[in-house]
């Protein structure tokens, strides 16, 4: 059997594939955005985690048929890829930050997961019925140890999640291709063709690479660059992404049951059972028609695309906040620091304190450092043309210059202007406050 993928041609899978295709818990990925309202900004960004995983799937099969990892591995590994991301909320990475907020570390530890979308994949493939009636529990076992963290490296284990994971490799060539943008395309073919195992003694073997794949990952790392600053980090996305989040919050605090039964984690079936009735739809629908405060009115803006707009924003660095406690608060202020800064700049524009927000971003060229989405290069590991194992920072012309990777971070202030419908107007509003923004922060922060 067979479907059609706008990447990979016709993309072959098997029964017990098609059978977890055919799920309610899979279908359910239909409805949740890769990009959740990147379509705001790149109209055709309306791609999903459903056809993202069957693209993973695929690449999994590939990348293991090339290294010859036997049928086992590779049946193994093409369900892990299919499963992946069984777990996330709606709207994807956006809604995560709230998740993670209201699951306990202990269970985190337990269950071996990064976050909290890992948490749910792992815990929906454990026990799950629709995915208990088609996997024995061998393949259930083992496409769970894929996803969690583990001691030692391993090649199947970097395939699904590591330095050089196919998650990476299919979400740059997808986004890139339904944003209708050219900066996540990079030569997949030469990668994978110099990928090979690289022994690691006590610690595992690793998937490295040949040393004449070093351009094309240098080729992947920029694109991933600039698929960052381009698309994943574009103005108007960090805006919607910065509503969604502080609209669900506002939904929490009304205690909005439709909301808890996605954000409010608890390990049992009842909250599983849930959980999987939310997609990016219905999440938004049931706030606007049950919501009688701040979370209907900020779901109603973005449904209607009344965006707020970026009022302020400076690089923390050195420079601009040049003592030492106040660069330290700039990089992580506290709850009730953020509070006072919304609190005060929201008199300023005469606006309630509800209508700001406060938003902390980092950068980083060429990767972004979020350990989900990063491509650390000194974790990747090449074998040369002698048998020598090198970090790839070292072999790289350009990645072993240390002025490529500089840490990039920015602090935003984002509120609704729409009373100043001229945009020139806007942005003398923004200039004529800045410093008066500036001083408050600093006032805040010391």
């Amino acid at each position: 059997m067979e479907v059609r993928d706008p990447l990979y041609g016709l993309i072959e899978y098997n029964d017990k594939e098609e059978q977890i295709m055919n799920t309610r818990l899979f279908q359910r990925l239909r409805g949740i955005k890769q990009l959740a309202l990147a379509n705001f900004v790149y109209p055709g960004a309306h791609h999903t985690r459903f056809e993202h995983s069957l693209g993973v799937m695929h690449l999994c099969g590939r990348i293991s048929s090339e290294l010859e990892l036997g049928e086992d591995k590779i049946k193994i590994l093409r369900l892990a890829g299919l499963l992946h991301d069984i777990g996330h909320g709606p709207f994807s990475h956006v809604s995560e930050y709230i998740m993670d907020k209201n699951v306990d570390k202990s269970i985190l530890t337990e269950y071996k997961a990064h976050n909290a979308h890992e948490l749910m994949s792992i815990i929906l493939i454990e026990q799950n019925e629709e995915i208990r009636s088609i996997l024995s529990d061998e393949e259930q076992n083992n496409i769970i140890a894929l996803l969690q963290k583990q001691p030692k490296r391993s090649i199947e284990k970097d395939i699904v999640s590591g330095p050089l994971d196919v998650d990476k490799f299919d979400y740059l060539r997808r986004d890139s291709y339904f944003a209708g943008v050219e900066y996540g395309k990079f030569d997949l073919d030469k990668v994978i063709e110099s990928m090979t195992p690289v022994e690691l003694g006590r610690d595992g073997t690793q998937l490295g690479i040949k040393e004449e794949g070093i351009h094309a990952i240098e080729q992947l790392l920029l694109a991933k660059y600039h698929m960052n600053v381009q698309v994943y980090q574009h103005r108007i996305r960090r805006i919607t992404d910065a509503m969604l989040v502080r609209g669900v919050e506002f939904a929490l605090e009304e205690r909005i049951e439709d909301v808890e039964n996605v954000y409010k984690f608890n390990n049992d079936s009842d909250y599983l059972s849930n959980f999987i009735r939310y997609d990016d739809t219905t999440l938004a629908h049931a706030i606007v028609s049950k919501s009688n405060g701040w979370a209907k009115k900020y779901f109603r803006n973005i449904i209607n695309r009344k965006l707020f707009k970026e009022i302020f924003n400076i690089e923390i660095n050195e420079g601009n906040f040049d003592d030492g406690i106040l660069l330290m608060n700039a990089r992580n202020p506290s709850d009730d620091q953020m509070e006072q800064i919304c609190g005060r700049v929201a008199e300023i524009l005469k606006v309630p304190r509800e209508l700001v927000i406060l938003d902390r971003k980092s950068t980083s060229n060429p990767t972004f450092k979020d350990y989900r989405v990063k491509i650390a290069v000194e974790d990747i590991m090449v074998k040369t043309r002698l048998g020598k194992r090198k970090p790839f920072a070292y072999v790289s012309e350009i990645f072993s210059n240390p002025s490529v990777d500089p840490e990039k971070e920015m602090l935003y202030i984002y509120a609704p202007l729409d009373s100043m419908a001229i945009r020139k107007e806007r942005q003398d509003f923004i200039r004529d406050n800045r410093e008066n923004i500036m001083e408050i922060i600093k006032e805040e922060l010391i």
